[in-house]
């Protein structure tokens, strides 16, 4: 029989006896014994038992003609776009440029020097009623205002932030809202009203008091961890979503034990609406690394060891941090198979629209302030840029050559756009995330937890 591997198979050794294989274009997971995988790999199909060699093909690891799985592709690529495309739009909010910290990683350094700092009265409104516009030319609804910045809990902006949670409410939306929580104690008044529409505030907390206060400091240099423990705590006990954030990189990741107890002690993990989660630092300008940010297998090792120490963590705070393990772990805990990523982020779809003080729109949210890369304008007019949209739009495993065949694609989707236009000035060329790398690490580290979990 001759048969055509797929080229989406990803595979790795568990032990002396099982591999893991996964197959990205189907979402297919699966644990076969090591002899079996060799003779696969090696197309001595004849030798393998009828029933592991049908359900090998029935799984999409092996195609009777290569062409079979380019239709697949083609395929689900068009029904995924169909979709994608017919979502109901998010509103980003950005009442301001401008910022009262001055953290140490920060991607916006430049942001709150930008001319216009402010939403003027008038730029509000007519990011207001752009909006309206906009949700009523696409599917009527809008699945979710969000504020954003700079820092968007600023005293200067909370009539303007007032404006804009009077707006979600009326139009039924559910509110996010991304800030470093220094003032919410300022912007109750405003929140209580409205908290059963607000899903999250995102709040970043990068270790205990005095790591967090060496990485995220106000402009004069004081710490801020203070302030936003007196938030957080006034969110929660006004039962307000918070979603708290940790940044990590090479400096402070070995303090999480240290933050997890802190936030233990204060009994927040008890609380429905509290979710705690690490991010890795990340700078889209650039593929270098260096002593601060590491490439993400380190970071992977490092973490299992503080997991490997502290096991109450593992189940606390995951692997979600990691792109590469997001698809495998949501396969192993149930989750039917996983449609492939033919984008890489909400950015491509241009699922949201971003308003600026500036009167821009911008498609992602590292890119405000900055003209050139908006998608269209909402003030004193709205109008789109249809070639702007494009550098957008245009980018995803089908048009990217040097994805089309790699196996990580349908999960990958391409890379950042917005790195490649930076690092390459152009749309085209592929911005590859260390997924070999990661999957490889972590199958080294926990696939004996993995197989377990497999077999249950």
């Amino acid at each position: 029989m001759k048969l055509f591997p797929s080229s989406y198979n990803y595979s790795k050794k568990i032990n002396q006896e099982y591999t893991l294989i996964n197959n990205t274009l189907t979402g297919a997971l699966d644990v076969i014994e090591n002899y079996n995988w060799e003779l696969a790999e090696k197309k001595s199909f004849s030798r393998l038992k009828p029933a592991i060699l049908s359900g090998l093909i029935d799984r999409g690891y092996f195609y009777p003609e290569p062409e079979k799985e380019n239709r697949i592709f083609k395929e689900l690529f068009k029904n995924y776009t169909k979709k994608l495309f017919s979502k109901p739009v998010r509103f980003v909010f950005c009442p301001s440029y401008s910022c009262n910290l001055a953290c140490i990683y920060c991607f916006q350094k430049d942001l709150p020097y930008h001319p216009d700092k402010f939403m003027s009265g008038k730029v509000l409104d007519d990011s207001i009623r752009a909006a309206k516009k906009i949700s009523e030319k696409n599917t009527g609804t809008i699945d979710s205002i969000e504020l954003f910045g700079g820092e968007p809990l600023l005293l200067k902006s909370k009539g303007n932030v007032e404006k804009i949670l009077k707006f979600a409410d009326e139009e039924d939306s559910k509110i996010v809202i991304v800030t470093n929580g220094v003032l919410v104690k300022d912007f109750m008044d405003i929140l209580i009203p409205v908290k059963k529409r607000i899903g999250m505030l995102q709040i970043t907390v990068d270790g205990p008091p005095e790591i967090h206060d060496l990485r995220r400091e106000f402009r004069s240099g004081r710490g801020s961890f203070d302030k936003i423990e007196e938030g957080i705590e006034l969110l929660l006990e006004n039962n307000i979503n918070v979603h708290m954030r940790v940044n990590i990189d090479s400096t402070n990741i070995e303090h999480l034990p240290e933050l997890y107890r802190y936030v233990s002690e204060k009994n927040w993990p008890a609380h429905p609406g509290f979710v705690i989660r690490p991010a890795l630092v990340t700078d889209h300008s650039t593929l270098d690394y260096d002593d601060t940010r590491i490439p993400e297998e380190k970071m992977l090792e490092k973490l299992i060891k503080i997991y490997d120490k502290h096991p109450e963590l593992e189940n606390a705070l995951g692997f979600h941090s990691f792109k590469p393990l997001r698809h495998l772990l949501e396969l192993l805990s149930g989750a039917p198979n996983l449609s492939p990523v033919f984008y890489n982020c909400e950015s491509n779809i241009l699922e949201m629209d971003i308003f600026g003080p500036d009167g821009y729109i911008y498609a992602c949210g590292e890119s405000i302030g900055k003209p050139e890369y908006a998608i269209g304008r909402f003030s004193p007019g709205l109008e789109f840029f249809p070639g702007k949209e494009k550098l957008w739009t245009s980018r995803n495993i089908m048009s990217l050559d040097k994805c089309r065949k790699c196996k990580f694609a349908p999960i990958c989707g391409g890379g950042c756009p917005y790195s490649s236009m930076l690092i390459y000035n152009n749309n085209s060329t592929p911005v590859c995330e260390r997924f070999q790398e990661v999957l490889d690490t972590f199958i080294d580290l926990r696939g004996e937890k993995l197989l377990k979990k497999y077999m249950e």
